[in-house]
């Protein structure tokens, strides 16, 4: 039996992935912990595993606008660089689970002396003229012209990034460790293993050390759902950390009104149960659904192109109206775009009628489907969480044996 430690944002996108690939090593036998701030303890508590906490919290990200999240992200880095290599030295573990998406835990283990393996749930990162950053929402062009506009996407990327490199160079440092700045140099020379599928990225090279499995979830999921009709069934769900908009939430609601469709919403906890008694037409309304049952009994999905939601949706062969908010939604979504399994709408044009009739188009239009069919048959093969747990224990005996990874 290993003892293994999973280091996360307290978020509950990268939660949803983590959580069931700790559950399968648990399973097998392993002592498995999940490693977080504070604010990682009450959104782990229905997890059912390990949970330590950091004598720190960090801060939320929610709702936060671009200059706030980028000095939350910055603090949230220096917090786990001071907090984390004790933490990690005390647990002790044979190999340490570090997100992509916070390299101060990558850091940590290193200056703890702990093998690592990075789980990046959401989008890649990796600055190349190839593909835009994240965080745009520009289309996939191998033009000229589209490369030089990229090179200039990921040169301001770096600029806004400044605050996280500072934090990450002094890290390395203190720590004695090689000047590693950026985020995806803490993935390099270790297994990387990735929920995004290939063909469902923009054509680009892939590291050697990166492994996609797919979408990270159980295998077992036993929640039911109450009776919903016959009709056909468009649920929508913006997501639990930036998706508090209310307005959009009630343009969705009064767009589906006349359509011959059940809405089923989830609002995260953004409205009263008031507002939810306001909500034009008729829709089936909770704070959170089961979102796995749901997505099995759907024809639509419009989501905030969060990457969970997005393999879920390709998983259950459903077809989105993507509304991205932020972080790496627009990325995403400009993918579910380029490859046909959904339509996408920018700010500016999420009024009533247009939502009204991009649903109708998803809702006729069998192309999305069959574009769906062959990533969904890439999906099955990758092998998700038993996959993962595999290369882990690949990964734990090599280090036994002292063999590279």
């Amino acid at each position: 039996m290993a003892r293994i430690v999973f280091c996360l944002p307290a978020m509950r996108g990268h939660l949803g992935a983590h959580a069931p690939l700790a559950r399968e090593l648990v399973r097998r036998g392993h002592n498995v912990t999940l490693l977080g701030s504070r604010a990682l303890t009450p959104l782990a508590s229905e997890e059912g595993l390990n949970v330590a906490s950091l004598d720190w919290t960090e801060p939320s990200l929610g709702g936060a606008g671009l200059v706030r999240t980028l000095t939350a992200t910055a603090a949230a880095t220096r917090g786990v660089i001071r907090h984390a290599p004790s933490a990690l030295a005390s647990l002790d573990p044979d190999l340490a689970i570090t997100d992509q998406a916070e390299p101060g835990y990558a850091l940590a283990a290193e200056a703890s002396g702990i093998p690592r393996i990075t789980l990046t749930a959401g989008l890649p990162i990796m600055a190349s003229d190839e593909v835009p950053p994240p965080f745009l929402p520009w289309p996939f062009d191998p033009s000229v012209k589209g490369r030089k506009r990229n090179r200039g996407g990921w040169a301001v990327a770096s600029v806004l990034m400044a605050l996280q490199k500072r934090a990450l160079a002094a890290g390395c440092r203190d720590h004695g460790l090689p000047l590693r700045a950026d985020m995806a140099d803490w993935t390099h020379g270790v297994p990387e293993l990735r929920q995004m599928i290939p063909s469902l990225d923009f054509p680009q090279p892939r590291p050697a050390n990166a492994v996609s499995l797919g979408p990270l979830r159980d295998g077992d999921v036993t929640e039911t759902l109450p009776p919903l009709g016959d009709k056909p069934l468009i649920f929508a769900s913006l997501g639990t950390l930036a998706g508090r908009r209310r307005r959009l939430l009630h343009a969705i609601c009064e767009a589906a009104a006349p359509l011959d469709a059940t809405l089923v919403l989830a609002h995260a906890g953004t409205l009263s149960s008031a507002e939810v008694a306001a909500l034009p037409g008729r829709p089936l309304v909770r704070n959170l659904w089961p979102q796995l049952p749901l997505l099995d009994r759907a024809s639509v999905c419009i989501t905030h192109g969060g990457m969970n939601t997005v393999l879920d949706c390709v998983a259950a062969g459903v077809p989105m109206l993507t509304l991205p908010l932020a972080f790496e939604q627009p990325g995403i979504a400009a993918r579910v775009a380029h490859h046909g399994v959904g339509l996408t709408l920018p700010p500016r044009q999420r009024g009533v009628g247009m939502i009204r009739a991009t649903l109708r188009e998803l809702l006729s239009d069998r192309d999305f489907g069959d574009k769906i069919a062959a990533h969904r048959a890439e999906l099955r093969a990758l092998g998700g969480v038993r996959r993962g747990a595999d290369i882990i224990e690949g990964s734990l005996n090599r280090s036994a044996t002292g063999d590279a990874a």
